[in-house]
């Protein structure tokens, strides 16, 4: 089987879209079409159904799917298993992280990465989801972590954890003792917000936004561009906000409690993303195999509202 095939059957399910895919690839609308009508014809049946001005996987190219993943991944492993086998992974590896998963996931990625690597010598910069793709496609960095998809040509985003924002408030709030709240309970109330570029703040917009509702009128007390000092600010009574269940996971009970929404789960994914035609450097290419194996198994909530548990 042709792999060039299969990554191409990858990026049209992936985006939804034979243009959006050649653009990713490289390579031409019609081009990109032949390929997925060879592809068809090789395995007898049809993976793809053209629905609302793009195109679906049907039944049996979600099957295809598993098999092209797997068959893609597998050879850039082999390849990078043959170059580790004479090359040892040594250098320098420049990681770009927007704050949640840059707080609480990266670090015990790249420690156990060098535990297995010790010539590697990790650079680790934190900001918004926003710059963290900028600075991939400038090529300030090898890698990134970040709390929301964005749209932009070239980026392969892998899903290595899921998330759930939750509401953050005091734990002297009234709000504190209630598993939930309505939304229009937030009218008037003090907000400690992230900058809009984050990955937190863009999830909570795109929910809203495709359940049709908005945050009734409330006041914004303050504006902080990183977890840490949201929480902080939170338990010090200064207002509420809206924060990744995972910086309340290790937080001494009773300063902060978390609820959620009512009728309305804010559940992300958190990704790792790179540049899917870049050629990566050795410690790169190694870190984001490294990292694919760790996440392959992410599934549910990371963290869940006043102390339940994963289900």
């Amino acid at each position: 089987m042709d792999l060039m095939l299969l990554r191409s059957f990858l990026a049209v399910g992936e985006r939804g879209s034979f243009t959006a895919a050649a653009r990713e690839l490289g390579l031409t609308q019609p081009g990109v079409s032949r390929q997925m009508r060879k592809l068809e014809r090789a395995f007898g049946a049809t993976l793809l159904q053209r629905a609302g001005g793009g195109v679906r996987l049907t039944a049996p190219g979600e099957r295809v799917r598993a098999y092209a993943a797997a068959v893609v991944e597998g050879e850039r492993e082999l390849r990078l298993a043959l170059r580790d086998s004479a090359d040892a992974v040594a250098g320098v590896l420049r990681i770009a992280a927007s704050t949640t998963p840059g707080e609480f996931l990266v670090p015990g990625y790249v420690a156990r990465f060098v535990e297995r690597h010790s010539e590697v010598r990790p650079q680790i910069a934190i900001a918004d989801s926003t710059a963290v793709v900028e600075d991939l496609v400038a090529r300030r960095a090898d890698v990134g972590f970040v709390g929301a998809r964005l749209p932009r040509p070239g980026l392969r985003f892998v899903t290595i954890a899921e998330d759930e924002v939750v509401l953050a408030v005091p734990a002297t709030h009234p709000f504190a003792a209630r598993a939930a709240v309505d939304l229009a309970d937030l009218a008037g109330q003090a907000f400690v917000e992230r900058e809009g570029g984050s990955g937190t703040s863009l999830s909570v917009s795109r929910v809203l936004a495709e359940r049709r509702v908005s945050l009734p009128p409330h006041r914004v007390v303050m504006v902080v561009n990183t977890t840490q000092a949201m929480v902080s600010a939170i338990q010090r009574g200064y207002g509420i906000g809206f924060v990744s269940s995972l910086a309340l996971a290790d937080r001494t009970p009773g300063r902060v409690a978390a609820l959620r929404l009512a009728d309305l789960r804010l559940r992300r994914a958190l990704y790792l993303v790179y540049e899917a035609r870049r050629a990566l450097s050795l410690p790169a290419s190694a870190f984001v195999a490294f990292v694919r194996r760790a996440g392959s198994g992410a599934s549910g909530d990371v963290g869940a509202p006043n102390g339940e548990r994963k289900p």
